[in-house]
């Protein structure tokens, strides 16, 4: 009862369905759940002060008998009234989402003084280490990831590698509309060169570029950097861009929207209408492309009697 509980909880807090976060740990890759539904932003910025650091805490539990899928699954509570029913080996970490019309960015952030790094996987698709380390999922396989390292469709759980734990900072995304059976993969940061960015794309007026590409099937995760106040040439993208600033201090110009952005702050570059940045000091930013909108039907929530299953 505690268990079905707290699960129906955290998939309220989460927009994901119950079943989804009570995956075998380290099976083969977990189905998918649909992002929660698209919204509508009166701007296309959503500034860190205005997102809420929610409380989480995840912890595992040895399941038997009928009725219940056995071995080892993994619980999870959100809020300050409802970790507080967790038990004490959980590990407890700070979550922040930005939701966007064509996907989902979260930060999760782990102390190794509260117990490490522990999240079952569910509808995230793409996960970038911003620092520490962990072990998670890529097609099956554990596999241990580091700053730097990214991971396109993430599986099982994501926790400290055994005796190793640190304070660890994962970016999750959640998008939809790339290529379809897409594989999962690993992308080691240290394999990946920054590469100097000219022409449309490159800096201007003392402003310089560069980028890492973690290129996967039908998509890439890219950390830029930009340095030198200047500006960026305006640049129309295809699809959404979801972004997320990791540091430094920026103004974006999206379309007739012209905001001030900085570390912690997420925002889209929306399909169709022209981008450009002006440096206000040395930034970096992660990015993705979240072609939702543009490639797959709508989000249609399941009938009221319907059974709130995983979608297959």
């Amino acid at each position: 009862m505690i268990r079905s509980l707290l699960v129906a909880m955290a998939a309220a807090a989460l927009g994901v369905a119950p079943l989804a976060l009570a995956q075998s740990p380290m099976a083969s890759p977990a189905p998918l759940v649909h992002p929660a539904p698209p919204v509508s932003l009166a701007s296309n910025v959503i500034f860190a002060k205005d997102v809420p650091r929610v409380p989480m805490a995840e912890w595992k539990v040895e399941q038997k008998g009928q009725g219940e899928q056995t071995g080892s699954r993994v619980l999870i509570a959100a809020g300050e009234k409802e970790i507080g029913r967790a038990p004490p080996e959980a590990a407890r970490y700070d979550s922040r989402s930005f939701h966007f019309p064509s996907g989902q960015v979260r930060v999760l952030e782990f102390r190794k003084a509260s117990g490490g790094v522990l999240h079952q996987v569910t509808s995230e698709t793409q996960l970038y280490v911003v620092e520490g380390s962990a072990i998670v999922g890529v097609g099956g396989v554990p596999t241990e990831i580091f700053a730097g390292d990214v991971v396109n469709l993430p599986s099982g759980v994501l926790q400290s590698r055994p005796g190793k734990a640190e304070d660890t900072t994962i970016l999750l995304y959640t998008v939809r509309g790339t290529q379809p059976a897409a594989r999962a993969a690993l992308v080691r940061g240290k394999d990946v060169k920054a590469v100097p960015v000219t022409g449309d794309k490159g800096g201007l007026d003392g402003t310089r570029v560069s980028v890492k590409r973690h290129a996967f099937d039908g998509n890439s995760i890219r950390v830029a950097r930009l340095t030198g106040k200047g500006r960026t040439a305006p640049v129309t993208p295809d699809v959404d861009v979801l972004v997320y600033m990791l540091s430094g201090r920026m103004q974006i110009t999206v379309g007739d929207e012209v905001k001030v952005v900085a570390a912690g702050d997420a925002l889209r570059e929306e399909a169709g209408k022209a981008t450009h940045w002006v440096v206000l000091e040395d930034a970096s930013f992660v990015a993705t492309n979240a072609p939702f909108a543009n490639r797959v039907p709508p989000f249609v929530p399941p009938p009221a009697a319907a059974s709130r299953e995983t979608p297959r």
